[in-house]
């Protein structure tokens, strides 16, 4: 299909239904990105409520990675790099490849925060797509987003068969393929982690070192590790799935039984801290993916610190 029929299926289902959510499929580099922003702005130029939920947790553009962000158009845009964040939903790593339940819940809840603020919502998804695994967390997203239609994205024909030939028993949305344009450029591995350092440098540009309690780390199951420059998620209540932000740990005051944060969030609405996979170091005034963090037990236990 071309993107002109694309769009015109597209905009029958919105006409029917009075509203659309369409779930961006495809492998990395395929122009899932881009073409989520032409739709946009084609149905911002029809004066619809248009919202992106960027759910690629790996090269976030609308938040921070390692977070599924929300916002809602204002003005055409060229990138979804000038949609600010309306809501952040943290996931905690960046890639859903081991973290696959973490990803689905925070695009489902991305989801059900966009449909409250748009009738139009574009979600674009990680492009993990090979492989079993990954077949069966593209399969559970879809089916756990319930899009009006999906939007398969193919660099060659049949490649996103493996997938699309099981949808129907997911999801009864449309389904539609594009083959992606011979301008997507593929990115190497150095470039897409330089990218998400760029990101997280962009977001904790204004953060300040804060101080709070450990009791406010969540813990339930395996403790996670806590140690320096772990990437942390903020809330405001233990049931709230909505990040205030995210912060880094610089250090644990066992004594005073605290933990000192960086982060851009003010500490007085912090509720809950919930520990990410990701470490970041500071290196020459930059901060730097240093590696996935595995759970195990770390912190002490409460009695301990107090």
């Amino acid at each position: 299909m071309s993107f002109p029929s694309v769009l015109k299926d597209l905009e029958e289902d919105f006409e029917r239904e009075g509203r659309l959510t369409v779930f961006m499929l495809g492998a990395t580099d395929v122009g899932k990105t881009f073409t989520a922003v032409r739709i946009a702005n084609a149905f911002l130029q029809r004066s619809e409520r248009v919202a992106v939920v960027d759910a690629d947790i790996g090269q976030s553009d609308i938040g921070p990675p390692c977070c599924v962000g929300v916002g809602v158009l204002h003005r055409e845009i060229r990138s979804l790099r000038e949609v600010p964040p309306h809501s952040l939903f943290f996931v905690g790593s960046t890639s859903p490849n081991g973290c696959m339940r973490e990803s689905i819940l925070g695009t489902v809840a991305g989801v059900r925060k966009a449909r409250e603020l748009a009738d139009v919502v574009i979600v674009d998804s990680t492009g993990w797509v090979f492989g079993n695994k990954a077949k069966m967390f593209k399969l559970l997203e879809i089916g756990a987003v319930e899009p009006s239609s999906v939007l398969a994205i193919e660099r060659e024909e049949g490649e996103l068969q493996h997938i699309l030939s099981l949808l129907p028993e997911y999801t009864d949305a449309r389904i539609c393929i594009l083959r992606a344009s011979a301008e997507a450029k593929r990115k190497c591995k150095p470039l897409r982690r330089r990218l998400r350092e760029e990101a997280f440098n962009r977001y904790f540009r204004n953060a300040r070192n804060r101080r709070f309690d450990i009791s406010l780390f969540e813990r339930s199951g395996c403790l996670p590790v806590v140690e320096e420059g772990s990437l942390l998620g903020l809330f405001t209540a233990s049931q709230e799935e909505e990040a205030l932000g995210i912060g880094i740990l610089r250090k644990i005051d066992e004594k005073r039984g605290s933990a000192v944060v960086l982060t851009p969030v003010e500490p007085r609405a912090v509720k809950r801290i919930k520990v990410g996979k990701v470490k970041l170091w500071r290196s020459k005034g930059r901060l730097r993916e240093v590696f996935s963090v595995p759970f195990a037990p770390a912190l002490p236990p409460r009695d301990y610190l107090r």
